[in-house]
């Protein structure tokens, strides 16, 4: 199945029984909720997913079938959420004490949960789990930093990888290679910048903050957002002049005029329709340019690097599986999420959503060796000099930060109202308070992980390693 966009979808709350209407027709059916001889006693556990729609629900219910079969004494009753107010139905249930046995999250949503303690521990089980050693150790870390106490509830299933893509056709009519470094993204820009087409698509509009951070860290060689003391990276001197260097493609005529408000919309258009070759964005735009460019035109590639040869990457988003503390079956409820986590499970889900696979077993089934996107996605967990970056997420108030501020400084030194200087000093000082409030909230495991290597924090905070 071709992937499709992450988030997107605004499905309507399904009952536990839509999915398996939405599976017959399909030849899949819902196991029964009678459990045949197996010496245990029936139990039954409910299940919410995050994104449940009509794509989704198919497909849950299949897994869910696929698990009964496994475990024929466990009833999985389902309910898909809208993706736009799961969060809040989680949080009710929780102050409701009416919370499912089981469930699945965006991995920036983990730590509201885990501070209402509404999630059980799954440590001791990811230890005796037989797939452990599978699941991405990136993933992992991630999993344990945003709960920001080091413990482990989430198990991911599927992440949003973020790449760089280009027009392999166009490349090769021209007999040049995609752009590997920051500089050669300037020299392909001057080189083609030619009655109104360009090489390379900037995005200057909603949505633009993390392009950005990653060119101006690669950029500037830093390989984090703070340092260890909780002070910004991103008025660097290097950094500064990363800034200078993307906003002089605009100032200099070597994007479009439309750069300068181009949101994902617009960008992918300037790509699907030729008037670019390249862009930079995730993994879940590739539906996108099937449908404009055509399967076969067009692959991801890693991301600019800086004059060092170090490209710096955010950190993938994931999805993955909790298990709620109230759960009366914690047993059966461990060997679901750990199925929805598991090669079998999550290689299905992935396969039919369109997720970047996080369980290194599922790379040995034919359809994840059949696609060449994932292949390269692979790549990039073994390339040494691509580095994770944590981008601040997880920081009260960064998400709209983000979403205004930045924005809005960055046009003004693309228009030249603003130095790079001017905006570069303030970001570092609005998110070196903000982080240092942070470190100072979460003192205890911060200092223990720093000492004596402790098993709490995977990940420094803003991204470095350790």
């Amino acid at each position: 199945a071709g992937m499709t966009g992450c988030g997107g979808s605004k499905g309507e709350p399904a009952s536990s029984a839509a999915p398996a209407a939405a599976a017959q027709g399909n030849g899949n059916e819902m196991a029964e909720t009678t459990a045949p001889e197996t010496g245990k006693e029936p139990v039954t556990i409910t299940f919410w997913h995050r994104d449940g729609n009509t794509t989704s629900n198919p497909i849950y219910a299949e897994v869910i079938k696929n698990f009964q079969e496994k475990y024929p004494w466990i009833t999985v009753e389902y309910t898909g959420l809208a993706s736009d107010s799961y969060t809040q139905k989680f949080n009710t249930a929780v102050v409701t004490e009416s919370t499912p046995d089981v469930g699945t999250i965006s991995d920036k949503d983990l730590y509201a949960l885990v501070a209402q303690d509404a999630l059980m521990q799954l440590d001791d089980a990811f230890n005796a789990w037989e797939e452990r050693d599978n699941l991405l150790p990136n993933i992992v870390e991630q999993a344990r930093f945003y709960a920001q106490d080091g413990n482990l509830y989430l198990l991911g299933y599927g992440k949003t990888q973020e790449t760089s893509w280009y027009n392999t056709k166009w490349h090769e009519e021209k007999g040049i290679e995609p752009a590997g470094s920051i500089a050669d993204l300037r020299t392909y820009c001057e080189e083609y910048a030619e009655d109104g087409t360009y090489y390379f698509s900037l995005r200057g509009g909603s949505g633009s903050a993390e392009n950005l951070f990653m060119f101006i860290l690669s950029y500037g060689g830093e390989k984090a957002f703070f340092n260890e003391d909780g002070t910004s990276t991103l008025n660097n001197p290097k950094v500064v002049e990363g800034l200078d260097f993307y906003a002089n493609l605009y100032k200099d005529g070597l994007v479009s005029h439309d750069a300068i408000s181009n949101g994902y919309r617009e960008m992918v258009a300037e790509f699907g329709a030729g008037t670019a070759q390249y862009i930079m964005h995730n993994s879940s735009s590739v539906s996108e340019h099937t449908k404009n460019l055509g399967e076969g035109n067009f692959l991801p590639i890693r991301p600019l690097e800086g004059e060092d040869g170090i490209a710096v990457c955010k950190a993938p988003t994931f999805m993955g599986s909790v298990v709620f503390k109230n759960t009366e079956h914690p047993e059966e409820a461990v060997l679901f999420a750990e199925y929805l986590a598991s090669a079998e499970g999550a290689g299905y889900v992935d396969r039919n959503e369109g997720r970047v696979p996080v369980n290194t077993g599922i790379y040995d089934q034919d359809w994840y060796k059949e696609n060449p996107y994932f292949q390269i996605y692979a790549e990039f967990e073994n390339d040494p000099n691509l580095v994770f970056a944590q981008f601040p997420i997880y920081l009260d108030g960064y998400a709209e930060y983000a979403s205004n501020d930045i924005v809005a400084d960055l046009q003004a030194v693309m228009m030249g109202d603003k130095t790079a200087q001017e905006a570069c000093d303030k970001w570092a000082a609005d998110l070196t308070r903000l982080q240092q409030e942070w470190m100072a909230d979460y003192p205890d495991c911060r200092a223990a992980y720093m000492t004596d290597k402790r098993d709490c924090l995977r990940v420094l905070p803003g991204g470095g390693r350790l």
